[in-house]
């Protein structure tokens, strides 16, 4: 009776899984099609997780030699997974369709099978760092990843992003990138809404090269500055891998993702902060890492924690979110460092000082205007405004309705409201950086703590309006099947026209059209099987998630400070003003084979007893 029991269980298992793996919700609120489980595909899906389930719940395969710690780790991994993929789903289902009846059906679907997952790579990883022997290498991977390896990983890289920086000589402009080079030149208000580091840099870059009369030669100096540095980061993971013996395999399947992966290569020749910023990320990350783990060869040479301010301070200046790293990531590694805590300390006060003495001494004294209130950061609240107001008409009063109507375009606001975008809700400010008298923003600054009352007060009546409408604005960086959205895979055009039309005179080369187009095509990778992944905002989420739960599981806490940086990316996508947006991704995606290295590495050093 027991073995039945037993067998029944495989059985529904395997067909709730291939129900939640095939599930139609989108495109029918008829529950029948939903399941959507009568197709060839769906036969060998279910077959092959019968199988599967068979030796894992009849059998007691797969995972009888697992701690309980590991079981506990690999059942909140799969809770995560699962939450993500349910709600994920619901923001797509089909309104007709009682989508909360069907949710316990993709649970218990899906749990199973990112449990079973979740361990069985705990186990492989295990396993393959226990029992690996030294691998022999060529002579291609010796010189590479063990003789020169910096000059080597740095040159492979330019190499595969030659052919993207001649076909989009001299450079692909973005939107941002165009305003802060117009900030510079004086034709839009020089504000810190963009940092102003960076508008400095493009916007001497321009400048120079427009009064030198070599246009198309000085903006060229921006991507090769780009590739340099993406290269340079690329090549300090190496650097790493070699330290903690990483597997040959993983070092070449690193070197291709960094080298070749299509965002990389477009970003690289684009005109935008992020494309500084994600390496310096990288850059900042790896000597925190360095720090944590093997301490005592990292105070040999006090140039390192030189080196870790400075990556620290350009990464604050690059992007304004780059101070949450900071302040996020020193503390978790204080807490972990082994000896010269002071010296870590004092390091973290120069990181914070400088970017605090640059932002508010330095860039006013040159003529920077800064803002009172930036409102990129309230993004998500005016998304749930706007949302409030189509959910709940009826429900705002008209106290709030005219304080509301003073800030926006209350009714335009409401109409227009994008969960994917928030900048159609943000074109509806009365009150805004744009419409600031004198370019402060004081006039929002001075009602914001109204309107704050007012959100709260919504909040208070209705909170799972404002539940959903975060959900449906954030959903992409943690539901791996959502496409990324606006820029997509990068800029493949320039989009920034007006410093074609007067203010610079930088043109791309006409006769490079067809190569550009082709490099586009390129990047259709995205919808190949498992390749597309790769191109999937929400995939890297799951990455960290799973690399943090695994080194909690092993006790090694300290490698945590790797996860810290990421995660804290993450979580500042989740209000950012744009859903699913890869290049806002971009510092978590390349941390991924940092943390994958570190746990699949041979030689941890010290790390193996971090949390002992």
């Amino acid at each position: 009776m027991k073995k039945l029991i037993y067998e029944l269980l495989a059985l529904a298992a395997a067909m709730l899984t291939t129900v939640a793996l095939f599930a139609d919700v989108e495109s029918t609120g008829n529950l029948s099609m939903a399941l959507n489980g009568d197709g060839i595909p769906q036969l060998i899906a279910f077959a092959a997780m019968l199988s599967v389930y068979r030796k894992w719940i009849v059998k007691k395969a797969f995972i009888q030699r697992t701690s309980q710690r590991d079981k506990i780790c690999g059942a909140v991994i799969a809770l995560m997974f699962t939450a993500f993929m349910i709600i994920g789903k619901a923001q797509i289902a089909e309104p007709d369709l009682k989508y909360e009846l069907f949710a316990v059906l993709l649970f218990f679907g899906y749990m199973p099978l990112f449990y079973l997952a979740a361990v069985f790579l705990m186990q492989t990883i295990d396993t393959h760092s226990k029992t690996q022997t030294a691998a022999k290498s060529g002579s291609v991977t010796e010189w590479l990843f063990e003789k020169h390896v910096t000059a080597g990983v740095m040159l492979v890289v330019f190499l595969c992003r030659l052919p993207y920086l001649l076909a989009f000589y001299p450079c692909s402009m973005s939107w941002d990138g165009g305003a802060q080079i117009c900030c510079f030149f004086g034709t839009e208000p020089f504000t810190d809404h963009h940092p102003p580091l960076i508008s400095y840099l493009y916007g001497a870059i321009a400048w120079y090269s427009q009064e030198w009369g070599i246009p198309n030669m000085g903006m060229f100096v921006i991507p090769m500055m780009q590739t340099l540095l993406s290269a340079f980061a690329a090549a300090q993971v190496c650097v790493l891998y070699k330290r903690l013996r990483t597997p040959y395999w993983m070092r070449w399947g690193s070197l291709a993702y960094y080298a070749a992966f299509t965002v990389w290569c477009i970003f690289d020749c684009t005109v935008i902060k992020d494309t500084l910023y994600y390496p310096l990320t990288l850059l900042f990350t790896l000597q925190l890492i360095a720090c944590v783990t093997d301490s005592e060869v990292f105070w040999r040479k006090k140039s390192n924690l030189v080196w870790m301010i400075i990556y620290a301070v350009l990464m604050m200046q690059t992007r304004n979110n780059g101070v949450f790293v900071v302040l996020f990531a020193v503390p978790f590694a204080l807490y972990f460092v082994k000896g010269k805590r002071a010296l870590l300390l004092a390091g973290a006060c120069v990181m914070l000082l400088a970017n605090i003495a640059l932002n508010n001494m330095l860039y006013p004294a040159l003529g920077v205007t800064r803002l009172d209130t930036k409102e990129d950061t309230y993004c998500i609240m005016f998304q749930q405004t706007a949302k409030y107001g189509q959910d709940y008409p009826g429900d705002v009063t008209d106290e709030e309705r005219e304080l509301l109507n003073t800030i926006f375009d209350y009714d335009e606001m409401v109409k227009v409201y994008n969960p994917q975008l928030a900048d159609w809700v943000k074109n509806c400010l009365k009150l805004s950086e744009y419409h600031s008298a004198d370019h402060t923003n004081k006039e929002f600054s001075a009602v914001k703590r109204d309107y704050f009352k007012v959100w709260f007060a919504q909040f208070l009546r209705h909170p799972m309006s404002y539940v959903k409408t975060f959900l449906e604005c954030s959903y992409g960086y943690y539901y791996p099947e959502a496409k990324p959205y606006k820029e997509g895979t990068g800029f493949y055009e320039s989009e920034r026209n007006m410093l074609t039309s007067g203010m610079h005179a930088y043109r791309q080369v006409k006769q490079l059209q067809p190569a550009r187009f082709l490099l586009r095509q390129v990047s259709k990778a995205e919808y190949l099987p498992g390749i597309g992944l790769l191109y999937r905002c929400g995939f890297y989420t799951w990455c960290v998630v799973f690399a943090g739960m695994y080194l909690i599981a092993k006790r090694r806490y300290a490698l945590l400070a790797a996860v810290i940086v990421p995660a804290v990316n993450i979580l500042v996508c989740l209000i950012s003003p744009v859903n699913t947006c890869i290049r806002y991704a971009m510092p978590t995606m390349c941390m991924v084979p940092v943390l994958f290295g570190m746990l699949w590495s041979k030689d941890k050093g010290g790390l193996e007893n971090d949390g002992t």
